[in-house]
Parts: structure tokens; sequence; C-alpha cells
């Protein structure tokens, strides 16, 4: 029934400021784990009504509403009603691409955020981001693309973007934490063992794993995931073989690899590098 009902194409597009993230997508069935991007993620609702939590606060995202989740939060997605689904877009900008185009929008200083309401009513914005999510997929024109980008980006910076210079929104991450983030990004394609993940933290295995949860949303298997994942994305966009990224990447074999990739995009490994690459 999914493989029937839902369509999702995701794809990376190696000429967007080094290669940004496209998402257009029809879901029924799918339901998206809790994960986080290193990028920001803005989204626009164009059907049905999707039910996610940001950072454990809940809400629905229906018809017109625009979503922004910054880089770091933790989120999750399903259909309120399964029969019904839901159609969105969303985009992936770096950090840097934002900031800068920010500094030319709205200027000031301070940590950029988009207050405190992740998701906006507003339609008119929300079908400009459906219509550049469409030239995204099916134009062949690098300046038409970029300049559908631009448009989008600067619209929601103008209308919704500040500065707060105390950056409020994001907490500092404890250090011994930092430190077990930093060893899982220098050692993700290793088979790793809670206890040497909690030594690199300087803390004891439960305790540890009860403080990373709590300071990142995520258990440490399912952020270790992520990171597996978003490099796997990374090998497979510049024509990496998938058994060859599974691997390289530390996951078990190539079944593993498809069926976790599969639960967290919606899509296959060979799906995402087709569509990355034409």
């Amino acid at each position: 029934m999914q493989e029937k009902r839902d369509d999702i194409k995701l794809w990376r597009d190696q000429g967007m400021h080094g290669g940004m993230e496209i998402l257009r997508a029809r879901c029924y069935e799918h339901s998206y784990p809790p994960h986080f991007h290193d990028e920001f993620v803005i989204a626009a609702f164009a059907r049905g009504a999707q039910r996610t939590r940001i950072c454990r606060q809940q809400g629905i995202a229906a018809a017109g509403t625009v979503m922004v989740i910054m880089p770091g939060e933790v989120h999750t997605g399903e259909a309120v009603e399964r029969d019904e689904g839901w159609d969105y877009c969303a985009f992936y900008p770096s950090a840097s691409l934002v900031n800068q185009i920010a500094d030319t929008v709205i200027g000031g200083k301070g940590e950029l955020n988009f207050g405190q309401e992740g998701m906006r009513h507003n339609p008119l914005l929300a079908q400009q981001m459906l219509q550049a999510s469409a030239v995204m997929l099916q134009s062949p024109d690098a300046v038409e693309k970029e300049c559908a980008l631009f448009q989008v980006l600067n619209a929601l910076l103008r209308q919704q973007g500040e500065r707060t210079v105390k950056g409020e929104l994001q907490s500092a991450m404890r250090a011994d934490i930092r430190q077990a983030v930093d060893f899982l990004h220098s050692e993700y394609h290793q088979p790793l063992a809670v206890s040497e993940i909690a030594a690199a933290a300087g803390l004891s295995e439960f305790h540890f794993m009860r403080m990373f949860h709590k300071h990142t949303g995520l258990s440490v298997h399912q952020y270790l995931t992520q990171i597996r994942l978003t490099r796997a994305k990374h090998m497979l966009s510049l024509g990496r073989d998938a058994a060859q990224t599974a691997n390289d990447v530390g996951f078990f074999d190539q079944s593993h690899f498809i069926k976790k990739f599969r639960a967290h995009f919606g899509i296959t490994p060979g799906a995402f590098a087709a569509a990355s690459l034409q």
C-alpha cells in the first residue's frame, strides 16, 4: 500500500550552493521518526495535514502552512488522517546560505531565528514555495532555479526572520555531551559500543545515555544512525555504489542500510541517488 500511495521525491541538486536537498512529497502511510538536519528545513504544505513534533512541541501543519525548523532541532512527522495524508515541499538550505541572504534582507546582529512559532499560516508564501519546488524539479536552467530559491528565501526572511542578540532559542550543549557528539562524528564508520562513546564523554554508561537523550532529544543509537545516513546521502549523490556506501558509513549490510534509509526518507538509496545524479 505504501508503495502505491506515497510518492516521495528527495534529491540533492549539486549545482545549488554546494549540493542543496529538495523534497516534494505526497505522504499517507510514511511517518518520519525523530531526526534532525544540519541545515534549515523550510517546508510548505499544499493539501491534507501533517502532525509534527519539533523539540517536543506538537502541532499540525495544514494546507497553506509554512514551517521553519532550525538546524539541529529534532522533529517528527506523520499524517493526521492516513486516508487523507498530506502534500508538501521542503528545501534544506545551509545555515551559511540563509545567513548570507539575511544579512542583505534584514541586517542586524545576533542569532538568526524565526520567532517562537515553527509553523505559520501563510498561503501566499506557501504557494510561492510550492511553485519554486516545481521549478527545482523540472527546470534544466540553473539560473531559473537559483532565482526561484532566492525569491523564496528573500520573502521568508523579510516576513518572518529576525535577529536575537542573546540567542535565547538555543542553549549550549554540555561539554561532555559535545565531546560524545564529536566522537560520533569522527568514528561513525566504525563498530561502536555505548561504553566507548560514554568514555569519550567521561561518564558512566547509563548516566551518559540519560544525559545524551536529555540534551539531544535522541538516543545514542538514533543519533549515530542519523550521522551515518547523512554521510550516506552525500556519498550517493556523488555516484558512490550503494553497497559500498553502506559499508563505508558503518551499516552491518546493505539490507539494513536500505531499511533505515527508507524509514527516514521514504525512498530507497537507489532512488535518491538516481534523482540526485540527473
